[in-house]
């Protein structure tokens, strides 16, 4: 009996500090990994709306989705970012879609998905996303042009997520 209360000292202790140094590393971590992940989005953000040199500005919010504007060097607001989440064929899509005062398409980035590989995991792929440039809410989706041979589900959804998008911002804004 004497055994197993020691042992069970000795791993309680052992948890004790494994948790302690757990806790004080990840508030050291946790500035520096948020910090990154705002660059990281900020560069997509620069990338679906390149006229836009900032992001700082009041973002428009609706239950769901958040409207960043994006200035220009004279702080005039050139259109908005923001950042879909739209089911799939195996799970969320995740992208950040870009677009003018006009609601036009300024560029679309998939950030994450768990599409098929080599079929619906092709909405990866720069020439599809820069398809979706200079279109707007009022754009069908085609089968024919939009979606790839043996995946048509992916590239539904993120139209699907865009015209969400724009749509809701046409709500918003007013």
């Amino acid at each position: 009996m004497n055994r197993l209360i020691h042992y069970g000292a000795v791993l309680l202790t052992i948890a004790a500090i494994s948790a302690g140094i757990l806790a004080k590393v990840n508030t050291l971590t946790a500035p520096v990994i948020a910090e990154n992940a705002m660059k990281a989005v900020n560069v997509a953000r620069k990338e679906v709306l390149p006229e836009a040199n900032t992001f700082d500005g009041e973002a428009l919010v609706s239950e769901d989705l958040e409207f960043v504007p994006g200035a220009n060097e004279a702080g005039e607001i050139v259109g908005y970012v923001v950042t879909v989440s739209q089911n799939g064929y195996a799970g969320p899509i995740n992208f950040v879609l870009g677009f003018d005062v006009d609601g036009d398409i300024t560029g679309l980035n998939v950030i994450s998905n768990t599409e098929t590989p080599g079929l619906g995991s092709k909405i990866t792929n720069p020439e599809w996303l820069a398809l979706w440039k200079g279109r707007d809410s009022s754009y069908e989706f085609d089968k024919g042009v939009d979606a790839f041979a043996g995946a048509t589900i992916s590239p539904e959804a993120v139209y699907t997520g865009m015209m969400r998008a724009l749509n809701t911002y046409e709500e918003v804004k007013n």
